[in-house]
């Protein structure tokens, strides 16, 4: 007997080595996706995080050009050659790199001032002393000699070497766009439009069309607004007067006020991309950004942010494709701010009298002029300046709206364009989905679980759940492609009858719980378990009464328009892809997942338990909802939490169900868009390491953080539902 039990008790060898094995493949596999998942997180991190590493600014090389008093600094598109215009006429080239002056040229005229062309950087209209403008172009042509790259540079006259009389000018713009060029010019209180039609480069201009407009004060200071529609004229004191540019050149005073207070002096006034917005510095260290705003009582100057500086700012050079700008101050610092995250960047000490500051084209160098006549760079160091936590999660005031407002909006096709990415609404998004989605999804299946595990017949209970289960494999893809194209415009045809057939099915369904009460015990006993097969036909019978009851309802219900009673009653606006096709979209298809947790956890509740309830004089109903529920509570919760997270990371029946638009609106009847359908959407046309793209990387790891949250808050429910109920 002892030999016996010896024998028994001892695993053969073959067995041991197999336990051992199972055991050691299980834990690594459970340490695999432990890694894989720390893996993910950190590779997202790592891609976020420069968007949060700040500006910098560094001391770059000094240039001695040899030129006296510049009157302008440039550079070239690819930011490998400065350019800088001198009082005595002279213009030039040199390498950024090294210095190397590449091309002088002598206009042979003493310049008075020197502007670039709006829109066109690389065109400059330049003002001799005696009054004299003309256009000039600086070209930058590539050439190759084997696999050596070399880049020329030239200024060459855009038109003729014909110079325009403007005569003795306060201050003058040029807008070139296109075949039309407008010049305009203050001399005393006399603006003057010349409008040249027509334009070629390198043929002579024809006689302008002039208007002349007599003003009631004396400006100091006139620049062209957005696409030549504006002008702007200022003083120094701060007063700004803004004038409509009608098609036929006629000048239409819009709109004057001040942009700082009577007791302070204009230091600085520059306009930014697209020039809707000025930036405007006083000598009391106040700089303001100011923008157009259209509001009920036409177009209006708004001062939207200011900044604080420890100095007077003396020069704003602002960036050439950004809502960004360079600040000099009085003391000598320069500072890089940026206007939709409203920051102060970095600051870094700048040369002594430095002026005439700009900002490349790629932005990523700084060059400004001293007295002395040479040229100082700074490098800058500033990727990612739009983002702060106040523009990702505030409301933001973007160029060109009313108020404050909570928006994404990437890419647009206008070079001004100021993006925007706020992700409140891809959040907010993301719960509606889920939640009209649950709000479907989980009364049908918590409650065809409890029946098909607790009162279906057995043989009923083989074919249905499989059925179910078999659903999960459906591709979302197609349950998108079936809700977008078939659903909606259904549902926006016949939103009557939806609605009717919403209310009204409960309505059917307690009517037949109340029929099957009242019929014979023998009946009900024989059938037993097949209750919810015999329903099938009312419950096809009921929607098709309520579609054909649906105009009869919508007539008088709704007034004959239901869409239109929404909106006139209630203010709801209808969209053809909206929440309600999502809810019932991704309803069905999280119905399964939820179903078959559910029903395995109410079915899996011991035998005993149940007889034990039944035994001691308890009803059906009584014992499902004081054992059979509480037993089950955790699988239950479980498989509600698998479920939302299900709901929270769909994206292709949200993106294909929906208008896929980013507001803020809980209306059934208005679409949304998710942080998943977002990414699905955007990544595979945004660039590289560019803002938009980690901004993207930043959404995928906040739905991340979320699901993790849920998890782990889902988890902990489970576990003290588990410690509370698993000793029934």
């Amino acid at each position: 007997m002892m030999a016996t039990r010896v024998e028994l008790g001892t695993l053969p060898r073959r067995r041991r080595w197999v336990n051992s094995l199972t055991r050691h493949v299980v834990a690594l596999g459970g340490g695999a996706v432990i890694v894989a998942i720390a893996l993910i997180f950190f590779y997202l991190l790592w891609v976020v995080a420069p968007i949060f590493a700040g500006a910098d600014i560094s001391t770059g090389r000094v240039y001695d050009l040899g030129v006296t008093e510049p009157l302008t600094l440039d550079v070239n598109e690819s930011d490998e050659i400065g350019l800088v215009f001198d009082t005595p006429g002279e213009i030039v080239f040199w390498q950024l790199a090294d210095g190397q002056v590449k091309h002088r040229q002598d206009l042979g005229r003493t310049l008075k001032t020197v502007k670039s062309v709006y829109p066109d950087g690389a065109t400059y209209a330049v003002v001799d002393t005696q009054g004299e403008l003309n256009i000039m172009h600086a070209s930058y042509p590539i050439s190759f000699e084997g696999d050596d790259r070399s880049i020329g540079a030239r200024i060459d006259y855009l038109f003729s070497d014909l110079w325009i009389e403007l005569g003795d000018v306060t201050d003058f713009d040029v807008y070139y766009h296109d075949t039309d060029m407008y010049v305009a010019h203050l001399a005393g209180r006399t603006l003057t439009l010349d409008r040249y039609r027509d334009v070629e480069p390198g043929f002579e201009l024809d006689e302008p069309r002039t208007r002349t407009l007599r003003l009631d004060r004396k400006y100091d200071r006139v620049l062209f607004g957005p696409r030549g529609q504006w002008l702007y004229l200022t003083d120094h004191n701060g007063s700004v007067a803004m004038f409509e540019i009608t098609r036929s050149g006629q000048l239409n005073a819009l709109y004057q006020r001040d942009l700082i207070p009577g007791t302070a002096t204009l230091m600085a006034l520059q306009p930014l991309l697209g020039r809707y917005s000025l930036l405007v510095a006083d000598d009391q260290a106040r700089l303001a950004q100011w923008f157009v705003v259209r509001g009920e009582f036409g177009l209006s100057l708004e001062r939207v942010r200011q900044f604080t500086l420890p100095a007077d700012v003396k020069e704003i050079a602002p960036e050439p494709r950004r809502k960004g700008f360079a600040a000099v101050d009085q003391s000598g610092d320069v500072h890089l701010l940026y206007t939709t995250s409203e920051r102060l960047l970095a600051s870094h000490p700048a040369a002594p009298g430095s002026r005439l500051s700009v900002i490349s084209p790629r932005s990523d160098i700084l060059l400004t002029a001293t007295p002395d006549g040479r040229i100082h760079s700074y490098t800058l160091r500033n990727e990612h300046p739009e983002i702060s936590l106040s523009a990702l999660w505030s409301e933001i005031w973007y160029e060109g709206y009313e108020s404050p407002v909570y928006s994404w909006q990437s890419s647009s096709a206008d070079n001004d364009f100021e993006a925007k990415f706020s992700l409140t609404p891809l959040l907010f998004g993301t719960f509606k989905a889920a939640f009209y989605a649950m709000l479907v999804a989980v009364p049908i299946a918590i409650m065809g679980a409890l029946y098909t595990a607790y009162f279906m017949a057995p043989v009923m209970r083989r074919i249905v759940k499989p059925g179910i289960e078999i659903m999960a494999a459906l591709p979302t893809v197609i349950v998108g492609f079936l809700a977008g194209l078939w659903l909606a415009p259904l549902i926006e045809a016949n939103l009557s009858a939806v609605i009717l057939a919403f209310f009204g099915l409960p309505l059917v369904i307690v009517l037949l719980s109340l029929a099957w009460q009242k019929l014979p015990g023998s009946i009900t006993t024989a059938l037993d378990g097949w209750y919810g097969l015999l329903v099938v036909p009312f419950i096809v019978l009921s929607v098709w009464a309520a579609f054909s009851a649906g105009p009869v309802f919508e007539h008088v219900v709704f007034a004959g328009d239901a869409k239109r009673w929404f909106l006139n009653t209630l203010g709801l606006n209808y969209d053809q892809r909206n929440a309600l096709v999502v809810g019932l979209a991704m309803g069905l298809a999280i119905i399964p997942s939820i179903f078959s947790i559910a029903e395995d956890a109410v079915y899996g509740v011991p035998k005993h338990l149940i007889n034990g309830s039944l035994a001691l004089g308890a009803t059906r109903w009584q014992t499902l909802i004081r054992v059979v529920v509480l037993t089950a509570s955790p699988g239950i919760f479980s498989a509600v939490m698998i479920g939302m997270g299900r709901a929270v990371g769909e994206t292709m029946i949200v993106l294909m169900a929906t208008g896929n638009t980013p507001i803020m609106d809980m209306n059934l009847f208005e679409g949304m868009r998710t942080f998943a359908a977002n990414i699905a959407v955007e990544l595979p046309e945004s660039e590289v390491n560019s803002t938009h793209y980690r901004i993207l990387f930043l959404t995928a790891l906040v739905l991340f953080v979320i699901t993790f949250a849920f998890n782990t808050a889902a988890e902990l429910v489970r576990q003290r539902l588990r410690s509370r109920y698993g000793n029934l």
